[in-house]
């Protein structure tokens, strides 16, 4: 059970007995596998599956009438993309692998089925779309208040700090399959921007670099730079219990 990224994401901060995580698991039967470079989902598409990511990483993204991208979320294993967007006619976005991914293919009417039936699973996915809501917000005051150091800084505390909660020993991959130009999508920032900004971060001996992504190596040094504070990832609600009273 544990090697569901979701469950383990899940109980990071929600209660599940095992019912409820064998309904869990239950949705995750259609699992495919999607080449680095393919779109999981194109904007303007019919809504009609929400997506896992199993393994490897992906992008929510926006296209311009220019050709210029916009990454609006990077997705990890354990995220459901689209877990509200399937209540829309067509996508408003497309969703692409970054990487090699697998990809569960999970019907909407199990998930709005499960949700009714099972309190405990419906706190559970309302705390995904919180965490969702709170990265999004951080998110554009990163790029509105911080300077492009203090930016990329930041958002690898973030990807360290999410990648932990998968993680079976707790301590995340350090190693982020990003290029120069997906880092400069994601920040509002130039390409030649960013590679200046990793030079720096390389010669403070906090990151190191080589072909297909790019290493942490001070993560507290990292946050310090950055005044990260990871609490907006793992909001506490309240338990499913006294809702229930109220």
């Amino acid at each position: 059970m544990d090697d569901n990224p979701l469950i383990a994401r899940l109980r990071q901060c929600c209660r599940l007995e095992e019912p409820d995580i064998r309904e869990l698991l239950d949705l995750c039967w259609d699992v495919r596998d999607i080449g680095r470079g393919v779109n999981i989902v194109h904007d303007g598409e019919r809504a009609d599956r929400v997506h896992l990511i199993m393994s490897g990483w992906a992008a929510r993204y926006k296209l311009l009438p220019s050709g210029a991208r916009q990454i609006t979320s990077l997705l990890l294993p354990g995220d459901l993309c689209d877990l509200r967007c399937t209540t829309l006619a067509r996508m408003d976005q497309g969703i692409m692998a970054l990487t090699p991914v697998r990809v569960a293919y999970i019907l909407p009417q199990a998930i709005n089925a499960l949700e009714r039936t099972d309190p405990a699973v419906g706190h559970a996915l309302a705390w995904c779309s919180l965490v969702e809501q709170a990265i999004l917000r951080a998110w554009i005051v990163n790029m509105g208040r911080r300077h492009a150091l203090e930016r990329v800084a930041h958002l690898f505390c973030e990807l360290s700090e999410r990648l932990s909660m998968t993680a079976p020993d707790g301590q995340g991959s350090r190693f982020y399959p990003l290029t120069q130009e997906e880092i400069a999508d994601t920040l509002g920032l130039t390409p030649v921007h960013v590679n200046r900004v990793l030079q720096d971060l390389r010669s403070r001996s906090m990151i190191t670099s080589r072909r297909g992504g790019l290493t942490v190596l001070d993560l507290v040094g990292l946050q310090r730079l950055s005044g990260f504070n990871g609490a907006y990832l793992r909001p506490q609600t309240i338990p499913v219990a006294e809702l229930a009273i109220a």
